[in-house]
This record gives structure tokens, sequence and C-alpha cells, in this order.
């Protein structure tokens, strides 16, 4: 397993009632259960690609709960549209069995913020995505 590299980090212990490191988290789903927010940001993340500079949101309430992964554009875009569209299907592939894997129950892909139709690129339950559609969409914008 790969070693993650944590620049920074900040999640709220109500047992503690104090602001704690990812370093003193002891169980995550104890902390973020029924409600809890925090982030951490890492050198690197290996997903499916490996992208540097990653910004890790977690929220949840006591009924739904998102996981989001922020990440330079130019991580992802690069000049060569052979590589993008090799990275991004990585990319997909890597969160599509994350997501059969944890039992999540959508996902989302696209500029910040990703929920907005403006700026979604890719949403899918289910069935996996059509990247031939988003990255020709993409190219041709």
């Amino acid at each position: 397993m790969t070693k993650l590299h944590i620049q920074s980090s900040h999640f709220y212990d109500p047992n503690l009632q104090r602001d704690i490191e990812f370093s003193e988290v002891k169980n995550i789903k104890e902390l973020l259960s029924p409600k809890g927010t925090g982030h951490v940001v890492l050198e690197q993340l290996p997903l499916g690609i490996s992208l540097k500079n990653v910004v890790i949101v977690f929220s949840f309430d006591e009924e739904y709960g998102d996981i989001v992964f922020n990440f330079p554009k130019s991580e992802l875009f690069v000049a060569d549209k052979n590589e993008v569209k090799l990275k991004f299907a990585k990319l997909v592939d890597y969160l599509m069995n994350l997501k059969m894997k944890y039992d999540i129950s959508k996902g989302i892909i696209g500029y910040e913020p990703a929920y907005d139709e403006d700026t979604m690129l890719i949403e899918w339950d289910d069935d996996p995505p059509h990247l031939e559609e988003v990255l020709d969409a993409l190219f041709n914008a």
C-alpha cells in the first residue's frame, strides 16, 4: 500500500470538543457519524492515476454524506488528448470500483461546484458513465 503524505488536515471531534489533526483520528466512521466534517490535504493520491495536491473534504449529516476530491485541473488535463482520455478513463474506473465496493449511491465528476449542471461533467448511479461523450464534449467546447 502506498503511504500517503499528508500536508495538513483538520477535523472537529465533538467528544473531545476540539479541533484535531488526521493523525489523531482513531475511528473515522465514529468521528463523522451521525454528522461531521473535515479535510485532508495530500501531497499525492493514487486514484487509478497519481494526482498531486489533492484536498479530500468529508461532509456528513444524519442522512447523507459527501466525500469530495479536489485537485488541480492540470493534473488531469494535459496537452495530449490521448493521455487525457487515458487518465480520465482510469480515474473513472477507479471511482466506479470504489462506488461498487462501498455501495455509494452516486458519483459526480466536474469543476467546482461539481453538482451544478453547468460545471458537472459526469453523474452516474448504477450504470457506468459514457466517457467518450463527455470527453468529446470537453474537447469540442
